[in-house]
């Protein structure tokens, strides 16, 4: 039987995304396991983007002993899969669903120090994909672990305020530590929670070295609380510090101290400046509807703006990302996709960043191969943006696929305007 376009599998579909990388187990828990687990999930398309539906997927780890050590669960969490043998592989079997879904869920069977690194593949059909995390399973939970090692250092930052001048990422440095060791795994921690970013020691003079995290580990919003009928904003404060687990499992005896900072977010209020765009941008188009004398070239006013309550969405723009069905079209998202939204204004009369995030339609139109995504945006959003006296204000749009956080996030082009336009508007 020769295979067609539309059962090649896209390998990044088989991507394991795992819910909770990092499993603490108490000490107290006397091995109590039941309720401690991850999530793991993945939904199986084709080269086009149409889900895959049953297919059977074969899940193994890089040491065959590990899964001997955990409990696998389908997707109801109570059904028990059983390990097999293939190909001198340990492994187990998960079909998807109709859709192309897989789920599954894995328990640690008691308090033992361990780490999971889980691939997939369809057999005979592709090569193994390495999942999106490894899964660190420990038999302490954080607060069980004492302080002692010294806190991570940021490059340029001592203490308090924490602020990106355009860029995603900042460079962070780990001070020696008691007994480093090659292959010691040194995951970071913000507000006792694993951020899901990591390093592993390799070489001596590793830990001289500067590495790049992103700035969205950290929480950047602001709390609001009523004072004397005046909203006052209170910052959230960030600790940020790591473990460290040897290259078997163990997890040392002690984490570092905190290092306690204000992310205050990206002074610019643009997109970020060093990240690869490789999308298309973006086309926006005014309150008048989506054709193609509607379309913003390089302003937004009043007139823009002004047919709201004409749209279904009170929108006072709209804004439309391509998605397609050809593999070979990189310039254009992924038919299924997750996509964000982003929408920066810098005005006299406010500061905006706003998100929003939609799925790319599953099937192409008729013209084929493409599909247009629409994100209608808020009239509220847009009025009252006024330009400042000596220069003109500025909106921009941009979009992405995953999270700034994700190993593998891709970005669009920035698209980008004056904006001028009135409270009345």
């Amino acid at each position: 039987m020769v295979n067609t376009d539309k059962d090649i599998v896209n390998l990044k579909s088989l991507i394991l995304h795992i819910d909770s990388p990092f499993i603490s187990i108490s000490q107290s828990s006397n091995n109590n396991t039941d309720e401690i687990y991850t999530k793991v999930t993945a939904t199986i398309r084709d080269i086009h983007g149409k889900p895959l539906g049953e297919k059977k997927i074969f899940i193994s780890d890089s040491s065959n002993s590990n899964l001997k050590k955990i409990k696998i669960y389908e997707s109801n969490n109570r059904t028990e899969i059983t390990t097999v043998s293939e190909k001198n592989y340990e492994g187990f079997f998960v079909k998807a669903d109709k859709q192309g879904n897989v789920l599954f869920f894995i328990h640690p069977i008691k308090s033992e120090n361990l780490i999971l690194k889980l691939f997939s593949q369809i057999l005979g059909d592709t090569k193994p994909i390495p999942a999106d995390h490894a899964i660190y399973i420990v038999d302490h939970t954080l607060d069980e672990i004492p302080e002692k090692y010294p806190e991570p250092e940021i490059l340029n930052f001592i203490e308090g305020d924490l602020i990106s001048d355009g860029e995603s990422k900042f460079l962070v440095r780990i001070p020696e530590y008691d007994n480093v060791q090659d292959g010691d795994y040194i995951l970071f921690i913000v507000n006792n929670k694993y951020t899901g970013n990591v390093i592993q020691i390799s070489g001596k003079n590793y830990l001289s070295k500067f590495f790049p995290l992103p700035y969205d580990i950290f929480d950047k919003e602001k709390e609001k609380e009523k004072e004397k009928e005046k909203e006052k904003e209170k910052d959230h404060f960030s600790y940020f510090s790591y473990i460290v687990i040897r290259a078997l499992g163990d997890i040392t005896k002690y984490k570092s101290r905190p290092l306690t900072l204000t992310y205050k977010g990206n002074q610019q209020n643009q997109p970020w400046a060093d990240v690869i765009r490789i999308y298309d941008t973006c086309q926006v188009y005014s309150s008048y509807g989506i054709f193609p004398d509607s379309i913003v070239y390089d302003t937004v006013d009043d007139n823009t703006i002004s047919q709201y309550k004409k749209t279904n969405d009170i929108a006072g723009l709209f804004v439309q990302i391509t998605g397609t069905n050809d593999p070979n079209d990189s310039t254009k998202v992924a038919l299924g996709s997750e996509v964000t939204l982003n929408l920066y204004i810098n005005s006299k009369t406010g500061v905006i960043y706003w998100s929003h995030t939609l799925i790319m339609p599953y099937a192409a139109g008729n013209a084929g191969k493409n599909v247009e995504l629409t994100f209608p945006i808020p009239h509220d959003l847009l009025k009252d943006r006024e330009s400042y006296e000596d220069r003109s204000s500025m909106i921009y749009f941009d979009y992405q696929v995953g999270k700034d956080t994700d190993l593998n996030v891709t970005y669009g082009n920035i698209w980008q305007a004056t904006i001028d336009t009135d409270i009345y508007s």
